[in-house]
């Protein structure tokens, strides 16, 4: 919603504020979402529950049918942290709550199969993504299991900054972009299935607790749990606001007139202004009684409106009859002096949610990466196919709704996790899609030593992490039957395929 409102405007200061027009467009279509009950929309891409992932998954749930059952698996950061030893592992002994940790002195091979069993039995999947590790394999696998709808905790640890020192090594300011984008993904995942996202252990541990005693969801926390509910999170709003923008802007000018906002506001609500709310409008903005206009014709041409005020317009007559003009009395005598709106800085996104596409073109982005001009688009132009390009637009760096409702009506997914950038956010995109059994086709390429990712030459300890990532997202993938490949051209031609067989 902010980051929507910031695009329209040129408002860099107050980035972080909304407008009282935008304030009542949002607070009045989140009433109507609220008022409907808005169902949660099912992915273009989503597979029957007779599909090979299914099938897959219910063979592994029936193998671990005899293994132990712990009520909690320590997930998440492991060395150098101790956050398990320190804090998770007195409290759960404290609380009678029994546990798997997976982070043990001396590893062996045989500890794969047990903790691959601890995970897929225990009750709550416990995650703390620690600030002290890159956190790429356990961001992946958060994602993933948020996808699955398991019962999931997640305690973020937000990155200091650019200089930070991880296993004795600064981070750039690209990697501590690419590694806080990483987290506000997963966040941004984590929270549209309902659950919140914890900064402090001890209080993750109690709500634990409690989930454990009272055999509840995570999503069922609430604020006597000091726990922001998050309802509704899948709904994509932003969009309103640029359809909004969209016919105002065709105008070519900061303002319109009242009868160009007449016009306007049809397009958007398929409606009319009525006499009675022109003559509303025209009052107030005059500064007279509407008993005035009476038998008079408006003088529509010579009124004035700024985007705000056609937001408040919007939002107060778009489903109602001329009861009151409340938000547009508040706005005009309140509010208007107050208020600066300017056109935007860039085009917006074109966004059409209402449309599916055949494939969506997921993956890695950046100045480096061009196997979506190169490779894919002409190979789906050839076959005739549509699709959805997220890298056509700016990076926002985080999972807007809108971006969501892409991947939603696209029937394949297609992504790739190029050996030129570091990946974080692509991955946990990718995972997360896989865990909610979409049709995807993955394309996963390891960093190899002494490449370039990003135009900087990665530690051997930093390779060893992302590439640790990359090799999670395609053991996960193998294990729920998604095709994975090295070489693009071949993952286009099987998501070409998948598409065509749909």
């Amino acid at each position: 919603m902010l980051h929507v409102a910031r695009e329209c405007s040129a408002r860099e200061a107050a980035g972080h504020l909304l407008t009282f027009g935008e304030f009542c467009l949002f607070t009045n279509e989140l009433r109507q979402c609220y008022d409907r009950e808005s169902p949660r929309p099912v992915p273009l891409s989503k597979l029957s529950d007779k599909s090979c992932v299914d099938k897959k998954r219910s063979e592994r749930k029936m193998s671990t049918e005899s293994s132990p059952k712990y009520e909690v698996f320590l997930g998440g950061s492991c060395n150098p942290t101790t956050w398990r030893q320190n804090v998770a592992i007195p409290m759960l002994k404290d609380q009678g709550i029994s546990f798997y940790n997976p982070q043990v002195s001396h590893w062996e091979e045989a500890l794969v199969e047990l903790e691959y069993q601890a995970k897929q039995t225990a009750s709550v999947l416990f995650f703390v993504l620690d600030r002290n590790t890159r956190n790429v394999a356990s961001m992946v696998e958060a994602a993933y299991m948020a996808g699955c709808r398991r019962k999931l905790v997640v305690v973020m640890d937000s990155y200091s900054g650019p200089g930070q020192l991880i296993n004795g090594e600064a981070i750039s300011e690209l990697e501590y972009q690419d590694l806080t984008n990483g987290l506000h993904t997963v966040q941004d995942l984590v929270e549209r299935q309902g659950i919140p996202v914890f900064g402090e252990i001890n209080h993750a541990l109690n709500c634990t607790a409690k989930i454990l005693r009272e055999n509840l969801r995570p999503q069922d926390l609430g604020l006597e749990d000091h726990v922001q509910p998050i309802k509704y999170p899948y709904l994509q709003l932003g969009d309103k606001l640029i359809k909004l923008h969209d016919a105002f802007v065709n105008t070519n000018s900061e303002q319109i007139t009242l009868a160009e906002a007449r016009v306007a506001f049809k397009v958007v609500t398929n409606k009319d202004l009525t006499t009675e709310v022109l003559q509303a409008i025209v009052a107030a903005k005059k500064g007279i009684e509407m008993q005035e206009l009476n038998g008079v014709e408006l003088p529509l041409n010579e009124v004035f409106l700024t985007f705000d005020e056609f937001c408040c317009i919007v939002a107060e007559f778009k489903n109602q009859h001329l009861e009151s003009k409340r938000l547009w009395d508040v706005f005009t005598h309140s509010v208007q002096k107050v208020l600066g709106w300017a056109l935007p800085r860039r085009p917006l996104r074109p966004i059409n949610s209402t449309g599916g596409r055949d494939i969506y073109l997921g993956g890695s982005i950046g100045n480096r990466v061009s196997w979506r001009d190169d490779i894919a688009i002409p190979m789906l132009r050839k076959h005739g196919l549509s699709y959805f390009n997220p890298a056509a637009g700016a990076c926002s760096g985080r999972l807007l709704p809108m971006e969501a409702a892409l991947m939603e009506h696209s029937r394949v997914l297609f992504f790739v996790i190029t050996d030129t950038t570091r990946g974080v956010s692509a991955m946990t995109l990718a995972s997360h899609y896989i865990g909610l059994g979409c049709n995807v086709v993955l394309c996963v390429q390891m960093i190899t030593e002494g490449s370039l990712v990003n135009g900087e030459t990665l530690s051997r300890l930093a390779l060893k992490d992302y590439n640790r990532g990359r090799s999670y997202l395609t053991d996960q993938a193998n294990k729920d039957g998604i095709p994975v490949f090295v070489n693009i051209q071949e993952g286009i031609e099987c998501a070409i395929s998948k598409c065509r067989a749909r």
